[in-house]
């Protein structure tokens, strides 16, 4: 079928917007122009500035595009879990591998840009605001499964993204991969304790004994 003049507009707009997010991945903020997003869509100048008249306009439109691609990916994840998984350990990977995706860099590349940038910050904060909230819902929605009603709930979810956040970002420098993978296995640990569903002893992991 032929596509509307609705539905072309659209797609050259998504087209923009995911040249845009491939440049913030692989170049960063400070090399992503609206010559090199050009390049990357392949769409007349013209085109690009009809949808994004300034590189605010066109960065605005990024964040915006990137927060609905998190969500759609988040909750995606969540409504495939199986239902005989351990929801905390299946959500703990799941928020893991958010903070390991593109999307997340493109994300990370917005939010330090906004240090300095002013009206960047004043169009990033609302977006972000509202899908922290989302992504925080359908994190307690998940959990409030096996722990209704448990007032604990809320401040394992939010830990969870913060500590997760915190050290996807100390791993860009670290790049200890096996660090990352023990203090993962031990804030699934920490969690459930939080929640009542482990024994505070089994924290850490005890040291195997050596063989004779």
């Amino acid at each position: 079928m032929k596509r509307t003049q609705a539905q072309r507009r659209e797609a050259t707009r998504a087209k923009v917007l995911e040249a845009t997010l491939q440049c913030l991945v692989e170049r960063g903020y400070a090399e992503t122009s609206t010559a090199e997003v050009l390049a990357r869509a392949d769409v007349p100048r013209g085109t690009l500035l009809h949808h994004f008249p300034t590189k605010v306009d066109l960065l605005v439109g990024a964040v915006q595009y990137v927060a609905g691609r998190r969500v759609e990916s988040l909750t995606a994840e969540l409504a495939a879990i199986p239902p005989e998984a351990d929801r905390l350990d299946a959500l703990i990977d799941i928020i893991w591998r958010h903070f390991s995706s593109p999307l997340f860099w493109a994300a990370l590349e917005l939010w330090n840009a906004c240090r300095t940038d002013a009206e960047l910050r004043a169009a990033l904060l609302p977006v972000e605001k509202e899908i922290f909230t989302v992504l925080h819902d359908r994190a307690r929605d998940l959990l409030s499964d096996s722990s209704p009603g448990d007032p604990r709930v809320p401040t394992v979810v939010e830990f969870s993204y913060e500590v997760l956040t915190g050290l996807a970002m100390t791993g860009i420098v670290s790049g200890d991969l096996g660090r990352r993978e023990l203090l993962i296995r031990r804030w699934k640990r920490a969690a459930a304790i939080l929640l009542g569903h482990r024994d505070p002893s089994t924290l850490v992991e005890r040291p195997r004994s050596k063989e004779s």
